[in-house]
């Protein structure tokens, strides 16, 4: 048997070089001065991995249909033996990725990392997160609970608000006037096919380049401020000094084992939250996003109206190209953060803004809700439908009304004091034909029994 195994062995060697190969890989040389923050992009490809094994359990079981989405969630919870932990570690894991592979562009961002020769890799970096930021929004509306139909409501609205794509952004999301059957379809193919293979193959052309380039050194003594003629000289001369990587691989093991205790914690401790079914003609939800969105929620308590577009597309916008064209403007010598005080400076407040913001949406009060059910009850039978459309087309995601809802757009509690039905109408069928530069959807394909009874019932708020 042993024999077989080896000339078995011997023939891929022959072929394929794999001993050759494997030896070149793990005695490598590495930079001199490799710490444990090195270990933070095999970290995230080892969450990655267990969200893949955890998704394809899941997928097993899941139904992508508004009218068995939730069952399948509940039956995976409740009787598929180790599915909650199951479910548990999915869950976490997607919390647990997102702030790993953020601690990674930082710690590449502050080493200088983004530098000659390495400006393609910092590009797919920032793609990668990008990727995993919708990983979470695609994920999150699978449950098909309150939270995840309501926070998918706001965010699809919010796509809605780009400037020039916004309407055709927030149909292909939506797949219709409504968050619904389309809706949950392509978010599932999305996270499930599309996402999947967008992430493996940057994954593998990022882990190429990495292999290629050789791990960044930490910007210390002359690597601190290096120009790019002198830089291949003295980087080869500190992987000279510097440990193989399969010494290094101890360390990437020991983080990924670490982390999967963690996870295995969390699942087995932490019961992953599952709230009613999703209820479209609800007046009671408040929607709220999972918390790596928060300080985008909480910017559109800071701009409303026509300004919410800065909230929802500029700013997020200026960040991802500030991110990715970073290489290409700062191409000063220096790597160390303490030898680009502009970078760094520019970094850190940005930092300190994200987490007052993501702060203050963990710890925001939520609107009042009493008001709402006593409005209903006192409705005339003539605006009941109406109110009942306002709600199932996600207006309260955007609008507040007696003192229920998202500012993300205009108060509508007197709505109707200044606008009568008519101009309502011709608002809501095309809003830039009526006020140009809106960020209002428009809403040509609600059908006129909908849109008759929806416009009665703003009128009627004076």
């Amino acid at each position: 048997m042993v024999s077989r195994m080896r000339r078995l062995l011997d023939w891929l060697e022959e072929r394929l070089g794999t001993r050759e190969q494997l030896t070149k890989f793990f005695y490598r040389r590495i930079p001199v001065g490799t710490t444990w923050l090195h270990t933070l992009g095999s970290a995230a490809l080892f969450l990655i991995l267990v969200q893949t094994v955890t998704g394809f359990f899941l997928a097993f079981y899941y139904v992508p249909s508004p009218e068995h989405a939730y069952d399948s969630v509940a039956y995976i919870q409740k009787e598929i033996p180790f599915g909650a932990f199951i479910r548990g570690l999915h869950y976490w894991g997607a919390s647990l990725i997102v702030v790993v592979v953020f601690a990674h562009l930082l710690r590449v961002f502050f080493m200088g990392a983004y530098k000659y020769p390495r400006e393609l890799s910092w590009v797919l970096g920032v793609i990668l997160l990008f990727l995993v930021m919708l990983f979470g929004f695609t994920g999150y509306l699978l449950p098909w609970d309150q939270k995840a139909y309501w926070a998918t409501v706001v965010g699809t609205h919010i796509a809605g608000t780009a400037p020039l794509v916004g309407d055709y952004l927030w149909r292909i999301l939506q797949g219709g006037e409504e968050v619904g059957v389309r809706t949950l379809g392509r978010f599932y193919t999305a996270h499930v096919l599309i996402l999947p293979a967008f992430l493996y193959a940057f994954i593998l052309v990022h882990i190429s380049m990495v292999i290629y380039q050789g791990i960044a050194p930490m910007p210390k003594r002359d690597l601190a401020f290096v120009r790019k003629e002198d830089y291949g000289r003295l980087y080869e001369a500190s992987k000279q000094r510097g440990e193989t990587f399969l010494e290094h691989l101890l360390r990437d093991s020991t983080v990924s084992f670490f982390l999967l205790l963690l996870l295995v914690w969390m699942a087995a401790t932490w019961k992953v939250p599952m709230e009613e079914v999703a209820d479209p003609t609800s007046t009671e939800y408040v929607p709220r996003p999972e918390w790596y969105f928060y300080f985008l929620f909480e910017m559109l308590w800071l701009f409303w109206g026509k300004w919410v577009p800065i909230a929802t597309f500029y700013i997020p916008l200026a960040l991802v190209l500030l991110l990715l064209l970073l290489p290409f403007y700062d191409r000063t010598p220096g790597r160390s953060p303490l030898k680009r005080p502009i970078a760094s400076g520019f970094a850190v407040v940005t930092l300190v803004i994200m987490a007052a913001l993501t702060y203050q949406g963990a710890t925001a009060p939520l609107p009042p809700r009493s008001i709402i059910p006593q409005e209903a009850k006192a409705l005339p039978v003539e605006l009941v439908k109406g109110r009942e459309v306002y709600e199932a087309q996600g207006c309260s995601a955007c609008h507040v009304v007696k003192g229920r809802g998202t500012a993300a757009g205009p108060d509508l509690t007197r709505i109707g004091a200044g606008r009568d039905i008519e101009w309502l109408k011709r608002f809501l069928r095309n809003p830039t034909a009526v006020k140009p530069g809106s960020p209002m959807p428009p809403y040509r394909d609600l059908p006129e029994e909908d849109m008759d009874a929806l416009v009665s019932y703003l009128a009627s708020l004076k």
